[in-house]
């Protein structure tokens, strides 16, 4: 499917998500000897964002930031297309598999994942400790290869589902309390993290231990009881 030719993640504290994408993005393509002129997507992976703001998307605000390709768009400029994609932690699977279709079409020869979440207000409890990520991924080349991914939705639970409730004791929007995610069993043959982590852990705590040349089986379970499970080379 796709490659991950080059990564970098940041587990700092943020309270600026796209200073720190930003900063990641320049210096992986800096110590890679990579141009911005041959990124030609940006996919934005992640659930919360500061003041729950969903529109305009956020990758749209990195490539603003990054001064990438943003002059008049025409049948002959080299634009770049930034948009983001949200599916719980499953949401890097999804850019992942988006990533390829882009690839295919734009005549670059990256595209650029970012992963991450921020809280998105004070008033919202956070109980998660979330990672940064941004990938560089290819066609082809050297590096960790995504060779299938499988997504599974039957044991989905809307009771478990995470959304934004007006709270009017603190006057503000706030992360609503769900129940427990729905349990699914995973057995040893898979890297499988906790389902309470955001999808920038999931990936960087895979990414850290992923042996090249193996077989290597990445499941994710969000939160709701969805499931995608990955098979990297």
């Amino acid at each position: 499917m796709v490659v991950v030719r080059a990564w970098k993640s940041s587990s700092e504290k943020t309270t600026n998500l796209l200073k720190t994408i930003c900063n990641l993005t320049q210096n992986l393509l800096s110590e890679n000897g990579i141009s911005f002129d041959d990124i030609g997507v940006i996919i934005h992976a992640g659930v919360y964002r500061r003041n729950f703001r969903t529109e305009p998307a956020f990758a749209t605000h990195i490539q603003g930031d990054l001064k990438l390709k943003c002059g008049p768009v025409t049948q002959e400029s080299n634009h770049c297309f930034s948009f983001d994609v949200s599916d719980g932690s499953c949401s890097p699977y999804v850019a992942l598999n988006v990533a390829s279709h882009m690839l295919r079409i734009k005549p670059e020869k990256y595209c650029l994942i970012t992963i991450g979440d921020e809280r998105p207000n004070k008033q919202s409890n956070w109980p998660y400790q979330p990672i940064t990520c941004v990938m560089l991924v290819a066609l082809e080349g050297a590096g960790y290869q995504l060779t299938g991914t499988n997504f599974d939705s039957s044991a989905f639970d809307s009771s478990t589902y995470v959304e934004m409730i007006f709270d009017s004791a603190k006057s503000a929007n706030v992360i609503g309390e769900s129940s427990s995610a729905a349990q699914i069993n995973s057995d040893n043959s898979k890297f499988s993290g906790d389902t309470n982590w955001l999808s920038g852990r999931h990936i960087h705590a895979f990414l850290s231990q992923f042996t090249e040349g193996t077989t290597n089986t990445h499941e994710i379970i969000d939160q709701s009881g969805k499931t995608v499970t990955a098979t990297w080379v």
